[in-house]
């Protein structure tokens, strides 16, 4: 709260005292007020004893507020399998490097809905471009009965052709399903493309 007071040649001395004196007193006034009432958020006083009430325990494997959570466990893979799903990988940007479409369509899931694009866009690349194919990593990811995944990371270089590519690092992700007893590409997603410059 404040006052203003405009002096003027025609006010006498005493009203300026009179006004000044309203201010300090409406200011005093105000504080006063404040100082008897609670601010949000402070404490207060209610009448009774006071009682403590421990928190419930939580069951094993719940985290408290304010935990940090453990690292995530590393999932051991066996490794026969792992192999085998490194080989179709590996077979498959063989197959890819040979421009060799029977051997590519072998590595693809017969029930895969990859199967006739595939076949069509082999067809054309071959016929017009010779690639390199650089697997830089493979890494099986899960495997469950039946399904595995597999991230891999992968350089493609046009060396010669007629029709229009950029070289890339591509991050693809492939699901590999059983055919049979053999692991075959169902699907892949691509995570992540770089086109290359020189």
């Amino acid at each position: 709260m404040s006052c203003v007071l405009t002096l003027k040649e025609n006010i006498i001395p005493a009203n300026v005292l009179f006004m000044k004196n309203l201010c300090i007193s409406l200011a005093f006034l105000a504080t006063s007020l404040l100082q008897g009432q609670d601010l949000p958020g402070t404490a207060t006083t209610l009448p009774g004893a006071s009682t403590t009430v421990a928190p419930e325990p939580k069951p094993a494997g719940e985290g408290q507020p304010g935990d940090v959570p453990p690292p995530p466990q590393k999932i051991v893979l066996d490794a026969a399998a792992v192999k085998e799903i490194e080989d179709v990988v590996k077979t498959n940007v063989h197959a890819m490097a040979k421009r060799n479409v029977n051997l590519v369509l072998d590595t693809i899931h017969p029930e895969s809905p990859l199967v006739e694009s595939s076949k069509d866009m082999l067809t054309y690349i071959f016929a017009r471009l010779q690639l390199r194919y650089t697997l830089q990593r493979i890494e099986v990811k899960e495997v469950k009965p039946g399904e595995a995944q597999v991230e891999v990371l992968q350089v493609t270089q046009k060396l010669s052709g007629n029709a229009a590519f950029r070289d890339n690092r591509i991050k693809l992700l492939h699901t590999l399903k059983r055919d049979g007893q053999k692991w075959k590409i169902y699907s892949s997603e691509a995570l992540m493309i770089e086109y290359l410059k020189y």
